[in-house]
């Protein structure tokens, strides 16, 4: 349900950018805004990924460890973006720590899966990284883009 949210929200951002005139470039074009409906769907698709890692093939110590820390990385990433969001909307800018927070939780996220070694989660782990990394690209883009 919330990365369904945050597809319509990253929408509604967008149509509103093309139909007001650009007062302030932190609100976006089109290139800043479909950068912020791609890390919110990179984001939204690795915590689905994550999810599926079903624990009980893990060995405990990554099962307690490896996996809650990718999750906590996300949801960082996640809330970091929700102030960012709150703060464009109410006509504000980003905050920095906020754009650090992203960055830190994609490492976070993306350093705990490489420590998942069960050889049957080897395809979910990577396509999972992939994601991570790709929300990652999308972040420097949202940066270049959305001043």
């Amino acid at each position: 349900m919330a990365p369904i949210f945050y597809v319509i929200l990253s929408l509604c951002i967008a149509s509103c950018a093309l139909a007001a005139p650009m007062q302030r470039r932190q609100t976006g074009n089109l290139e800043c805004n479909l950068a912020r409906l791609k890390i919110v769907t990179d984001v939204a698709d690795a915590k689905v990924l994550v999810g599926q890692i079903n624990t009980t093939l893990v060995r405990p110590s990554e099962s307690d460890s490896s996996v809650a820390v990718v999750q906590a990385g996300l949801n960082s990433v996640d809330e970091a973006i929700r102030t960012i969001l709150d703060e464009v909307l109410s006509g504000g800018t980003a905050p920095e720590s906020s754009r650090e927070q992203v960055d830190d939780g994609l490492s976070t996220a993306n350093q705990a899966l490489g420590l998942i070694t069960d050889p049957s989660l080897n395809a979910t782990v990577t396509t999972a990284q992939a994601k991570i990394a790709n929300a990652g690209d999308d972040g420097a883009s949202v940066v270049a883009n959305c001043k």
